[in-house]
């Protein structure tokens, strides 16, 4: 784990509403403390990551920076795919003769896992990425799609190549796939929650990483709820007041405690089975007292982490 950020391109993933996003943000913070230049990517995800990360405008399909280590990008199909294209026929108008008229159009909306590829391929490009003589980026986050839709976009490089064979679009899914495989450049970083449905998927999700070939980082479980809730003194407390009622000013308190304990220890189960499937080393993030996250709470998160890496 100390080494996580020494990699050039690290994938997040997991099921949806595991805080994704906000982990990706949280080591976005943690590379650049330690000086490095990072692009945080998105696929076509739902704006809130301009707020996690306190930038001044919504972050959309062209590159924002957001200081001077950390830039975003909400990336789109649409988008990406005019800028692979132009990419590659170095001429605006030719891409739109070539790629906008109907009948490219229609085979383009039929290619399988086109959409996925172009994000993909935007977020491997970069990687590639040159300024002033040295690449432009230490370090590409990828914050993936859920679960599912993640393994099928890993999946995509493979597809190109078997679809088109020979042509710029295999020279590139061939090095991307590459890329991926790579453990000495790559890791696939996984976010889950203390739950039932999310560690089952979490299982599964790393089942479908290791089949193909790519590195598993680490196992971030977001959302931990307070250790401080199983403290004995406070089962002695909770005992004390199970067989006459608390006063009415302590009830509401003690049931929550009540409540929280129990979370805890479900919790605390889950976590021991995440230890034996998938078996990755794991990162505990504590669940925060509001929804509404913004810069200090991601800033809070990055101490962690930062501590919990060794870095």
């Amino acid at each position: 784990m100390k080494h996580l950020l020494d990699q050039r391109f690290l994938v997040l993933a997991g099921k949806g509403g595991v805080g994704r996003t906000t982990v990706a943000a949280a080591l976005a913070r943690v590379a650049t403390r330690l000086g490095k230049r990072v692009l945080l990517a998105q696929t076509n995800a739902p704006e809130r990551l301009g707020r996690l990360l306190g930038a001044k405008t919504t972050i959309g399909p062209v590159v924002t920076p957001i200081d001077e280590r950390l830039s975003a990008v909400n990336m789109t199909p649409k988008q990406s795919l005019h800028e692979y294209g132009v990419m590659l026929l170095k001429y605006e108008p030719l891409y739109r003769a070539v790629f906008e008229n109907k009948p490219m159009r229609s085979f383009l909306g039929a290619f399988p896992g086109l959409d996925y590829w172009t994000m993909l391929g935007k977020a491997w490009w970069h990687t590639t990425e040159r300024e002033n003589g040295r690449a432009k980026y230490d370090l590409i986050l990828l914050d993936g799609p859920a679960s599912g839709h993640a393994t099928a976009m890993l999946r995509v490089p493979d597809a190109v190549k078997s679809a088109m064979p020979k042509g710029p679009l295999a020279r590139d899914a061939a090095q991307a796939r590459a890329l991926l495989s790579d453990e000495k450049q790559t890791a696939v970083v996984l976010v889950t929650l203390p739950e039932e449905l999310p560690a089952r998927e979490t299982s599964t999700l790393a089942s479908d990483i290791r089949d193909l070939r790519m590195p598993l980082g680490p196992l971030v479980v977001n959302a931990m709820p307070p250790a401080e809730a199983t403290d004995p003194a406070l089962d002695k407390v909770l005992a004390a007041n199970a067989d006459s009622p608390p006063p009415p000013e302590l009830a509401g308190l003690l049931a929550g405690v009540t409540v929280l304990a129990a979370r805890r220890r479900d919790a605390d189960r889950i976590v021991t089975g995440l230890a034996n499937d998938p078996g990755l080393p794991m990162l505990q993030l504590p669940r925060l007292p509001s929804n509404d996250l913004g810069p200090e709470e991601v800033g809070y998160l990055a101490d962690l982490l930062a501590a919990a890496l060794a870095v």
